[in-house]
């Protein structure tokens, strides 16, 4: 029996035949000639040729499910995700695989410890879309994760784990139970069963307990995973991503002084030596640097709004099969973890200490800067081969200038330029892997694409709206998604917090803006700054008016300032990225004021 085609609500599959969605309408994909597609409509029959980033996949599942299992991948017990991708590599191996059907069935029941029966029912979810959570158990009653011992005794157990079990030597589990009944007993308070407080210890981190209880080798030995070998025949089957602190000193863009050296994240695929995706910002690596990266990566670079883009064709794009990164705290994150294992990508870390596994990245950053060390303000590989170059006096680029450079790079020169390993040009190896039937992947929806990646929290709404950061924030659709005082999950953009993604009480996410919607767009760093700036200066209550004034002074000190330290031109240049330019405003309003609750932003709970 031939292998089955399964399918993924969040992976558009760019192979003939396939049904998309162009201007809200099916049609069939026909072929991909670069970054352009040919489609045919379905009724009249009529050949298109557009752009990859206008295509979407038919919605297999609701948007509200799929916004839902976003949510997931952050809340998910750690256990119940290792079981849902001990069943996926199952139930893959039984649709794929080779022999009767009834047969591989049967072999995936015995894998797995379960009937025959229930692995048909575990193939049928996983056929609707093939994602990591479609195979989450599924069960009835009261949720267990939730804690029901009261904040009191739940703080008694965190101390005595802490105290008592994360310390050298070694203790074992139940003298932290006889000293959580102790505890306890002094504080008139019912002891907790035995087992509630060991499960607490159960679900710690294996790694943290074993730097903990057994030191740094010991938990290096478990944290260590095996990528396999670094060998990859095709196009997107292998791609390695890294950062580094790029070799050259930028200046703002309005007054053109020096503000620091910008951070490069890029995405080599092996196979070709093409650079799949890059990454350009002031702010050092984290969780976001990684989801921008690969987002450039797997998405179509002829969007409009991209930092890195110029006119110079760059076609490679698509979801890879396999992503190998270093050990690095961005690249240990949950929602990179777990957003992997959801569009079907595996996540694999380098042995420590054996930098040869990241070969290929290592020497594409070494080529690049190898570029680099010939742009104006360059400081060089290190300071003795600098000499006596002023970096910061002949600096004459920005970050957006940078990063245009970059792409021209990149795409008009790295690209097309003879590679010694492949004997070919990048882009060649990779027509020709195209060419061979790989059929590159994006994702279905590139908005929730990202917001998988984007950091989450939670907040209580207010009968005026959403607070966060000490900002309000109020959209007509709030009394529609939410009730007064409900808890709601939040997920926001640190780059620019004039809007938050909640998801509503339909499990769909939805942009609230600020309720003052004529204040700046503001970074998270920017808000921190300024509210530590405040705290400095004894303000025992900090509002949002106070906020955004403080905001307004410094903009207008750093515009007229003759001078400026490297960190404030840093500041003011992440946000003059976020402006833009303003439409003319005729109106009667003053704006100046700040803006009343109205009525209808004020509302009791219902009868």
């Amino acid at each position: 029996m031939g292998t089955e085609a399964i399918t993924s609500a969040l992976r558009l599959e760019l192979r003939p035949g396939e049904w998309v969605l162009w201007d809200a309408r099916p049609y069939r994909f026909e072929s991909l000639e670069k970054d352009r597609a040919r489609i045919r409509e379905a009724t009249t029959g009529e050949l298109r040729e557009v752009t990859v980033a206008e295509l979407r996949a038919l919605p297999y599942l609701p948007a509200a499910e799929l916004d839902a299992r976003v949510d997931l991948q952050r809340t998910i017990d750690p256990n119940e995700w290792s079981l849902a991708e001990k069943r996926e590599a199952a139930v893959k191996e039984a649709l794929a695989g080779e022999g009767p059907t009834k047969e591989r069935m049967r072999a995936a029941a015995v894998a797995l410890g379960m009937s025959p029966r229930a692995v048909y029912r575990l193939a049928a979810r996983y056929r609707v879309s093939a994602q990591t959570t479609s195979l989450l158990p599924r069960r009835r009653g009261p949720n267990k994760k939730r804690r029901r011992l009261g904040d009191i005794r739940e703080q008694v157990i965190d101390e005595a784990i802490e105290r008592r079990y994360l310390v050298r030597p070694r203790t074992p589990m139940e003298e932290v139970y006889r000293n959580v009944k102790q505890r306890c007993r002094d504080l008139s308070l019912p002891a907790p069963a035995r087992g509630s407080v060991l499960s607490r210890i159960r679900a710690l981190d294996a790694r943290h307990v074993a730097r903990r209880r057994l030191g740094s080798k010991a938990a290096q030995a478990i944290a260590r995973s095996t990528p396999g070998e670094l060998e990859a025949s095709n196009a997107l089957e292998l791609i390695q991503m890294d950062h580094t602190l790029a070799d050259v000193i930028i200046v703002d863009s309005l007054h053109r002084r020096p503000i620091g050296r910008p951070w490069l994240s890029l995405t080599i695929d092996v196979a070709t030596r093409c650079v799949l995706g890059a990454n350009v910002a002031l702010e050092a690596p984290s969780a976001l640097a990684v989801a921008l990266c690969m987002e450039h990566g797997c998405l179509p670079k002829n969007r409009s709004g991209l930092l890195v883009s110029s006119d110079v064709p760059w076609t490679m794009f698509g979801l890879p099969k396999q992503l190998l990164v270093d050990n690095g705290p961005d690249f240990h994150g949950m929602a990179l973890a777990r957003g992997c294992s959801e569009y079907g990508i595996t996540l694999s870390h380098r042995p420590v200490r054996q930098p040869h596994f990241g070969g290929h990245i290592e020497r594409l950053i070494g080529t690049m800067m190898g570029r680099v060390h010939l742009l104006p303000g360059t400081t060089d590989a290190s300071p003795s081969a600098r000499g006596g170059y002023d970096s910061e006096k002949t600096a004459v680029m920005s970050l957006s200038e940078f990063a245009h450079w970059l792409c021209l790079e990149i795409a008009g020169e790295y690209h097309q330029d003879t590679h010694r390993m492949l004997g070919i040009a990048p882009a060649a190896a990779w027509a020709a892997s195209i060419a061979s039937g790989v059929t590159p992947v994006v994702p279905a929806d590139p908005t929730r694409f990202l917001i998988s990646f984007l950091p989450v929290t939670r907040r209580r709404l207010q009968r005026n709206g959403l607070f966060f950061e000490k900002i309000r924030y109020w959209s007509d659709i709030l009394p529609t998604i939410a009730q007064p005082r409900e808890s709601l999950i939040v997920r926001y953009d640190p780059r620019d917090l004039s809007h938050v993604f909640v998801m509503g009480k339909d499990k769909r996410y939805h942009s609230i803006p600020y309720a003052n919607v004529t204040r700046p767009p503001i970074s998270l760093g920017e808000l921190r700054h300024i509210h530590a700036l405040l705290r400095s200066e004894s303000k025992a209550h900090i509002d949002e008016n106070m906020l955004f004034a403080t905001y307004d002074k410094q903009q207008q000190i750093i515009a007229t300032a003759t001078t400026t330290t490297k960190a404030a031109r840093r500041r003011a240049e992440a946000a003059r990225r976020l402006k833009k330019e303003p439409e003319p405003l005729v109106s009667s309003i003053d704006f100046s004021k700040e803006a009343a609750s109205l009525p209808m932003e004020i509302w009791n709970n219902p009868p």
